[in-house]
């Protein structure tokens, strides 16, 4: 738009032509150019004739009805005559004549507008596909600059979400713009008219400054979108518009199905204009190539119209689970649905689950109303429902679906399916309340029963093996939400290296709890290694969308514990959440783990507006785990920004929260609760810090130990200094040596140690830690009399000062840090800029920054600028 605008504000300018493939907005753009150009400006809008160029003056019939008599004599007398009524119209201001469909202009219509253009009487905003749909007299303003191209193109995710930043203005969750991207499929348009439609139905709202999004937010209510796409369809032949009803109604058909039911010419036809895409898989699938319109008119399709399609497609036959893909799958479970028919049992239960991986809890429950109860299939029903309540944070309901199941159903499943039963039971009762002890019995319970099983001969040893193996991989993660990892490590390690002949999937899962667990035990190189070995094999079948769900989550751990908190962002924002449910309903964690992310790195400043937008979203939900944390994350980057009021706020908000969490969750909430509270100055912070890293040292838990002694020994003496550093000695990675340094450093007052440790953190961009390593270093080299290390750790300071909102210790020896504006002059001179070079680009005079020079090498010690080259 500004681009546009800028275009026709040039004196040289004659207009624009916008482009861009069909149906991006072209229409919409020059429409709402024209408006924000009003009132300074008068705008005409033309439309060439559809009849081609037969028509004299076709596109300038509005002006030639104002015309008199005598002016429609002859070509020149026109062409005046348009001018003379094209300037009184405009009473002085600038004219633009917005023109569409260019390319039916006829001759004397087009040398009219070019005789305006060249003239100066009027600028013009044309709309084209592309540039060589213009007349060829306009080709020669392109090729001179005269008129200017400004190409539409679909909008990118991060595109999306600046856009939205700049309109709608306070914190655009990245969650929502992906969300609202999503369904616009990066239209520009369509984005526009499906956010004006959200705001005006009160779905999309600002709470506290962040935009949210009502989970009931639908695109197909949109009626201008309805009426845009109803006008498309119309224009097609009766024969193409019932191929793209059905494949509205299917989602995705095998190419050979819907060329033997309406014929290969016909799809041809629709190849050839665009409207179909072809997936180059096995069953080389055919979709409409505009989702936008597969939505709209499946929304308008009536029951009686669906029912007739799928007859005649599919006709009275289930089609096999096996030529189905997981698309084909959900496309064909929600047709039926649609049709008020009812699922096979065997399809609603692998619909419904083929949506729960993809986050889409809604559906699967959906999908499984209504399938009668069977004793072989009822366990594995109330399971898919069981887990789809859990999705929705809603595990008593989970709890009392599965206890519904009796004992005589259970003994009907083969012992895989009752290994993930309890699974999923084990799962439930951790996240009910007054439930979590009883998870223990029943795995011993679940044991048992498997091994009266066996002995009786009623299954295969290798069905037996391997239900064994679902339950190994329960308790694993069961331990892993304790806490108690060093419990298992010995039995998780041979689950990770697997067996010749075993389950790659449950030996994938059994590595992502292993990596966590490395972590979280001070082996932290082990766990990297571990990470990158699952991370080799993900695109092996073996790496299905449950394994890749594990690695993500428990391997943002691993690189977070690390130090690697730009690779644990990275992690996060490439984990695949997609679809509008899978954002809706993990958008929120996605939101949180990057704030998270930056809190833990010290950078408070950029951790604000991910975890506001992860608040806003998890307290519109049920799942509530997540949100004591995102508190307690949000009051500690308020307290390194240095705002004690909303920090406290934030841990007001802490109090009044609670939910079963996992250790993970629990240690991260207490850390940043406690940091927070330390940061602002609350007594008894550190201690708890303490006592909570002694209970970690109890359990094994090295790594947890040492991230909150780092923490707690800001303020304390040499016992916990002497206490890190044992700590330390039995981790792993970088983070251990930054600790060990740091405290032995401190402890010592060793600034070898001190500058090590600094450079360590430098190397892992943790500021925070680093200006803390620095600090202190700084005290101990003014101590020890080393004037040359206080300089270098003196300018190391003040550059850090410049990132870190407020420095987590303050040398006691502190001179006088440099200003903002002395640091900017300080670079330059260090870059070898002369004082008059200096002063022209700082907009000073020469004696201001000889001033500013004197203050720098009285506050560093130095007396020279090759000293200061030396410094900064």
């Amino acid at each position: 738009m500004r681009a546009a605008r800028e275009a026709l504000s040039s004196a040289q300018s004659y207009g624009i032509v916008v482009t861009g493939a069909r149906d991006i907005g072209k229409g919409a753009f020059q429409t709402a150019l024209v408006r924000s150009l009003a009132p300074d400006l008068y705008a005409q809008t033309l439309r060439s004739t559809m009849g081609g160029t037969e028509t004299p003056y076709g596109a300038l019939a509005p002006f030639l009805a104002r015309l008199p008599d005598d002016a429609l004599e002859n070509p020149a007398a026109t062409m005046r005559g348009i001018m003379e009524l094209l300037s009184a119209d405009a009473a002085g201001r600038p004219a633009v004549i917005a023109l569409e469909t260019p390319g039916g202009l006829d001759e004397l219509s087009t040398a009219t507008l070019v005789n305006l253009m060249t003239t100066g009487t009027a600028k013009v905003v044309v709309v084209a596909n592309r540039t060589s749909d213009l007349p060829q007299d306009f080709h020669w303003m392109l090729t001179e600059g005269r008129i200017r191209e400004i190409q539409l193109d679909l909008l990118g995710e991060d595109k999306t979400e600046e856009v939205l930043g700049e309109v709608l203005g306070g914190i655009v969750p990245r969650t929502v713009a992906r969300m609202l991207h999503a369904m616009a499929h990066g239209n520009p348009e369509l984005l526009y008219r499906i956010m004006g439609d959200f705001l005006q139905g009160g779905q999309l709202r600002a709470t506290d400054g962040v935009w949210t999004l009502a989970e009931d937010a639908e695109t197909t209510r949109s009626r201008e979108i309805e009426d845009v796409v109803r006008s498309r369809v119309e224009r097609e032949s009766p024969e193409v518009q019932a191929v793209i009803e059905a494949l509205a109604c299917a989602r995705r058909l095998p190419l050979q199905r819907i060329t033997t039911v309406f014929g290969v010419d016909v799809i041809s036809v629709m190849d050839e204009a665009g409207l179909i895409a072809v997936d180059e898989n096995e069953h080389h699938s055919v979709s409409l190539s505009d989702p936008v319109m597969e939505e709209v008119v499946r929304g308008w399709l009536s029951i009686p119209r669906r029912r007739e399609l799928r007859a005649k497609i599919i006709g009275d036959e289930e089609p096999s689970l096996a030529s189905l893909g997981v698309v084909e799958l959900l496309g064909y479970a929600a047709w039926t649905r649609e049709c008020h028919a009812a699922l096979a049992p065997s399809h609603a239960v692998a619909a419904a689950g083929a949506a729960l991986r993809l986050h889409d809890p809604h559906f699967a429950l959906d999908c499984l109303e209504g399938v009668p109860r069977a004793p072989a299939t009822w366990a594995t029903v109330q399971l898919l429902r069981a887990y789809a309540y859990l999705a929705l944070g809603l595990p008593v309901q989970a709890h009392l679906l599965l206890e519904q199941v009796t004992e005589e159903e259970l003994s009907s499943v083969p012992p895989v399916a009752y290994a993930h039963f309890i699974e999923a039971m084990a799962a439930v009762k951790r996240s009910t309340p007054g439930r979590d002890g009883e998870v223990a019995a029943l795995f011993d319970e679940a044991r048992a029963r498997l091994l009266v099983n066996s002995s009786l001969g009623d299954v295969s040893d290798e069905d037996v093996r391997r239900a064994r193996a679902v339950l190994d991989l329960a308790e694993f993660a069961d331990a892993a939400y304790r806490g108690d990892q060093a419990k298992v490590l010995d039995r998780l390690e041979a689950a990770a290296a697997g067996v010749p002949g075993g389950d790659d999937e449950l030996r994938l899962r059994s590595a992502c709890l292993l990596m966590q667990a490395q972590v979280v035990l001070g082996r932290e190189d082990e766990a990297l290694a571990t990470f990158h070995r699952v991370s080799s094999e993900l695109a092996s079948p073996a790496g299905t969308i449950r394994v890749r769900q594990d690695f993500v989550s428990r391997g943002f751990d691993v690189l977070l514990f690390n130090g690697h908190w730009r690779q644990a962002l990275a992690l996060v924002r490439s984990a695949g959440f997609e679809t509008v449910p899978s954002l809706r309903f993990s958008g929120a964690h996605y939101e949180f783990a990057s704030g998270l992310a930056l809190v833990y790195a010290g950078r408070g400043s950029e951790a604000i507006s991910p975890l506001l937008a992860a608040i806003a979203q998890l307290e519109q939900g049920n799942v509530r785990a997540t949100l004591g944390c995102a508190y307690a994350a949000t009051a500690f980057a308020f307290a390194q920004q240095g705002d004690s009021a909303a920090a406290r706020s934030y841990l007001d908000r802490l109090e009044g929260w609670s939910a079963p969490t996992s250790y993970t969750l629990r240690s991260s909430t207490e850390f940043c609760a406690d940091m927070a509270r330390r940061w602002i100055g609350e007594r008894g912070a550190a201690q708890r810090l303490v006592e909570a890293a002694k209970e970690d040292i109890a359990a094994g838990r090295w790594t947890m130990a040492g991230v909150r002694l780092v923490g707690a020994t800001v303020e304390t003496g040499h016992e916990e200094l002497t206490l890190l550093e044992e700590v330390c000695g039995h981790r792993q990675g970088a983070l251990a040596e930054i600790g060990r340094r740091l405290a032995r450093g401190t402890r010592l007052r060793n600034l070898q140690d001190l500058v090590a440790a600094s450079d360590l953190a430098a190397g892992l961009e943790l500021d925070t830690l680093e200006s803390r390593c620095t600090a202190v270093a700084l005290d101990v080299a003014r101590d020890t009399g080393d004037v040359r290390s206080a300089r270098i750790l003196q300018a190391r300071l003040d550059r850090l000062t410049g990132l870190v909102e407020v420095l987590p210790v303050v040398p006691q020896s502190l001179g006088p840090l440099l200003t903002a504006r002395e640091r900017e002059v300080a670079v330059l001179a260090a870059r070898g800029e002369s004082n008059r070079t200096i002063a022209d680009e700082m907009g000073l005079s020469v004696r201001t920054v000889e001033g500013h020079l004197y203050q720098v090498f009285s506050k560093l010690g130095i007396t020279s600028r090759a000293e200061l080259a030396g410094l900064l």
